[in-house]
């Protein structure tokens, strides 16, 4: 048999025959759904970040004009909605405020605002520019809330046991910083459980300081809602489950009810065991030098002496 050379029609057949084994892989790569669902989950957190940015800025332009109502409605959607409907502050009645979720006192508290605004006027063109930041931020709270449709209903068929333990968007949310469900299942539980908190985990190595007790799991209502002496315990053990949840989810793909079952009765052992603050123990300032001791030379006066 010939050997294949550079330039050869055997070389250039086998050059065309790996080049599309290797395309078919990325292509296959690339359709994972837990590659669409970090992109989404990425998506939505950038979508808050610019729906914040973005409804503040317009109440708080809108302020100098109505400040009155900026104080009424808290919140900032809700109140963007209202400013790209109604606009000035003249159009502000009974009518127009109707069906908006306002009792009638505060229809009626609204309307007597309005006349004794101290808001300064505005002009059309900057009230137009307003209306428009209100309109861009309502938008954005509609495609925001889609995202998160689709990262629920996407995570309970990719990773059910994850959205059970962890929650559709926490999971999501660590998928998305491990780089995938594969890379998630490998992950120790130690690892799980500070995701997010790099910056403090490096810090702490560098200065010595007290290191993270959790990242991303901060946000689950488990680890925020329990005392701070609670905290390190219960992130641990909710990583320890979202391991086993995520080895489950990638190799087998079926829903194990036991793993929750399991977190749900070690956090209630926890709350109880540790329901009571730890004491704390005193200081140790080293053991106390005897009078009349002399005291040991340190070694560098010792070099210099010789």
């Amino acid at each position: 048999m010939a050997e294949s050379t550079p330039g050869s029609a055997e070389f250039e057949a086998l050059r065309q025959k790996s080049i599309a084994a290797a395309e078919a892989t990325i292509r296959e790569a690339s359709s994972r759904p837990d590659l669409h669902l970090v992109q989404a989950v990425q998506a939505l957190d950038d979508t808050d970040k610019y729906l914040n940015i973005t409804a503040t800025r317009a109440s708080e332009w809108y302020g100098l004009h109505f400040p009155e109502l900026i104080q009424m409605v808290q919140d900032n959607v809700a109140l963007c909605k209202i400013i790209a409907e109604i606009g000035g502050r003249e159009g502000y009645s009974a009518e127009s405020l109707q069906g908006r979720g306002f009792t009638e006192k505060k229809i009626a508290a609204i309307i007597e605002a309005r006349d004794r605004s101290k808001g300064g006027s505005i002009s059309e063109g900057d009230l137009s520019r307003v209306k428009t930041l209100s309109a861009l931020a309502v938008q954005l709270s509609v495609i925001r809330g889609g995202l998160n449709d689709y990262v629920e209903s996407q995570m309970k068929k990719v990773a059910p046991n994850i959205a059970e333990v962890a929650g559709a968007t926490i999971g999501a949310r660590l998928m998305a910083k491990a780089g995938g469900l594969d890379r998630l299942a490998i992950l120790p539980a130690s690892t799980i459980q500070i995701l997010g908190a790099e910056k403090a985990l490096f810090r702490s190595l560098r200065t010595g300081a007290r290191p993270p007790k959790h990242g991303i799991l901060f946000q689950h209502q488990a680890v925020h809602t329990a005392p701070k002496w609670q905290r390190g315990k219960v992130a641990r053990t909710l990583a320890n489950k979202i391991a086993i949840a995520a080895r489950v989810d990638y190799y087998r793909g079926s829903e194990d009810p036991s793993i929750k079952a399991g977190l749900d009765k070690r956090l209630e052992s926890i709350k109880e065991r540790y329901k009571d603050p730890p004491q704390r123990k005193p200081e140790s300032r080293g053991p106390p030098r005897r009078e009349g001791r002399p005291q040991r030379p340190d070694r560098r006066d010792r070099h210099r002496r010789r």
